[in-house]
């Protein structure tokens, strides 16, 4: 009878001990993908997604924009916020800053 009572306690610590225990570490809180935008004017918010986004590819080179008219560099600008991952939002904010500072 001791060695059965003996055989369950040590089968008992055995199964306690391997079960898998609980983390106590919290996961790590989400990072944003992008940066906010700010959506005020036109020229503050296209001015921030071309500083996010257009200055990886193209440094600080934006003394293109007012030599051109707004309709040569549409069909360039819808290519690269494509390549750019821009969202919607950030690719009209983006065109509309474009087609402020165009050449008319």
């Amino acid at each position: 009878m001791k060695k059965t009572i003996l055989a369950i306690a040590i089968l008992g610590s055995v199964v306690v001990a391997c079960t898998p225990k609980a983390s106590k570490t919290p996961a790590p809180p989400p990072v944003p993908e992008t940066p906010a935008v700010v959506t005020g004017s036109v020229e503050a918010g296209g001015i921030i997604i071309a500083s996010a986004k257009c200055t990886k590819c193209h440094g600080n080179k934006t003394e293109h924009v007012p030599k051109h008219t707004f309709a040569e560099q549409e069909k360039l600008m819808q290519g690269m916020a494509k390549k750019a991952k821009l969202s919607e939002q950030e690719t009209a904010d983006l065109m509309a800053y474009v087609k402020a500072k165009a050449k008319q």
